[in-house]
């Protein structure tokens, strides 16, 4: 890719000084119809020329209105963001719709880096490539714009970019690696070059170009970013892309056909002195397992579904008693949120993922996309029908980077869920438990055990499993989990 480009590309300071007066105007023109719009902007600057992708940013900021302009800049990952997986740092900086994000380092550079100076394998390059090529593959079809720059110097300018970046107090604050590494690029620079033109083929793709940029003159530099971000904004709002079909074949179940729910023994209970016995037995080993010291390398993700009135809230109890306060948080999930609406889909789950050595239980999640969201028709059927692999993806990084995974589905029958609305509704203390939505979802039965079917189907897979909860009998159902999740804990660590 890099052959036909021109590293020592010039443009006479005049030509620059009569232009950009012209491209500015047309570049806040631009940025406010897209404050009007539902499309998110995440402009990417790699590259080994440092100084270059800094001084093209601070161009951009000055260029354009930088209230609504929101730059990563982060030279390596925090305690709490090393903690996580590599790309919970990225969705959390993620602009919102109508926004501009602009990434100096972004998750480009530290599979490029660290591969280039060998501190991971050819397979694990490959699949942090993979990971990113995921990432950006969800957010551009969540509707993002993704513009993508590589800053690319001729070799002699390499020693003069590395020297600067040591000396000059402006330029962005590097560490000693990245100056050593600077200047090791400039003594393997055809090998780094290769490496570069490796990377830029694998994730050159039609929805997420790269537009390679000769950086050695600022003038040509910055009338390159300009343009590019003028043209590609204005064709997105002036011709949006149109979603692609997805078929159904073998997706959706038929009303008549086999349901997993179907399994499920719902008269199974435990006598109430049995269940006091159970429940502190496996309270116990839960507390344990979470306070090991091998725990300290890993988390836990509790995921709870169910039929409304299943129980969930009680049985989210009980785990959570065994839990450290310190260590563990409950995230319930309703309607979204105003600032959640301005983001893709699995954004405001990510920012809830845990750190090691602790643990996040959600009260409902990211399988309200192929929930409530198809049965209500909340949103598209081209969105909820490729959530099934998005969600799959999810939680594969999240077990790569050393999350457990447990998820729960509660299930109880039409006339014990009418006993329990009906008990709802009369006793005082349990009158907020009851709205008209749970009622409206109870005429949806069937259609949620069709959901149910293909969710299951769909997303249950080694690594996170959904465990189908007879939930008849709070009881037993809450010994059912606990001993789920303490069975997982065990193999595991």
């Amino acid at each position: 890719m890099f052959d036909s480009l021109n590293l020592n590309q010039e443009i006479d300071k005049k030509v620059f000084d009569a232009e950009e007066p012209g491209l500015r105007a047309q570049l806040i023109e631009t940025q406010y119809r897209l404050l009007e719009s539902d499309v998110p902007v995440i402009v990417v600057l790699a590259g080994v020329d440092a100084l270059g992708r800094s001084d093209s940013a601070k161009q951009i900021l000055n260029w354009m209105d930088s209230r609504h302009i929101r730059p990563f800049a982060s030279m390596g990952p925090t305690d709490e963001e090393a903690d996580r997986p590599r790309m919970w740092r990225y969705w959390r900086a993620l602009p919102r719709k109508g926004r501009i994000g602009l990434f100096l380092n972004s998750w480009y550079d530290m599979p490029m880096r660290d591969y280039f100076i060998g501190r991971i394998s050819e397979s694990e390059f490959d699949r942090q490539v993979n990971e990113v090529l995921r990432f950006e593959e969800l957010l551009t079809q969540e509707g993002a714009l993704m513009l993508k720059f590589m800053f690319v110097l001729p070799k002699k300018q390499h020693r003069i970019d590395a020297k600067k970046r040591a000396t000059d107090s402006v330029a962005w604050k590097t560490s000693k690696e990245e100056q050593d590494i600077a200047k090791e690029y400039f003594r393997r620079y055809d090998h780094a070059m290769g490496i570069l033109d490796e990377l830029l083929a694998a994730t050159s793709k039609t929805y997420a170009p790269w537009k390679p940029v000769a950086s050695a003159d600022p003038h040509h530099r910055d009338l390159t970013v300009g343009r590019t971000l003028v043209e590609a904004i204005s064709d997105r709002l002036d011709s949006p892309p149109q979603s692609p079909p997805i078929s159904s074949n073998g997706l959706l179940s038929k009303a008549d056909a086999p349901n997993v729910l179907d399994t499920l023994d719902l008269s199974k209970s435990l006598p109430r002195d049995d269940y006091k016995i159970n429940v502190k037995e496996e309270q116990r080993r839960l507390t344990s397992f979470t306070l090991s010291k091998k725990f300290e390398e890993r988390s836990l993700i509790a995921v709870f579904e169910g039929t409304d009135a299943a129980g969930k809230g009680g049985a989210i109890r009980r785990v959570v008693r065994a839990l450290d306060p310190r260590m563990m948080r409950v995230i319930p999930i309703s309607a979204p949120s105003d600032e959640e609406l301005a983001q893709p889909y699995l954004w405001r789950f990510w920012r809830h993922i845990p750190r090691k050595g602790h643990v996040t239980v959600f009260d409902r999640s990211w399988y309200g996309r192929v929930l409530v969201e198809r049965v209500e028709a909340l949103t598209p059927e081209h969105d909820w029908k490729r959530a099934y692999e998005e969600i799959r993806s999810f939680e594969a990084e999240l077990h790569h980077y050393g999350a457990i995974i447990v998820k729960f589905w509660l299930s109880i029958d039409k006339d014990v869920q009418l006993q329990r609305f009906r008990q709802r509704e009369t006793v005082t203390y349990k009158k907020h438990k009851i709205t008209p939505e749970d009622w409206r979802n109870r005429e949806n039965w069937d259609a949620y055990r069709l959901a149910v079917n293909d969710m299951v189907d769909r997303t249950s897979v080694r690594h996170a499993p959904w465990t189908l909860v007879e939930a008849n009998d709070k009881y037993f159902a809450r010994v059912k989990i606990l001993k789920t999740i303490n069975e997982r804990l065990e193999d595991e660590l």
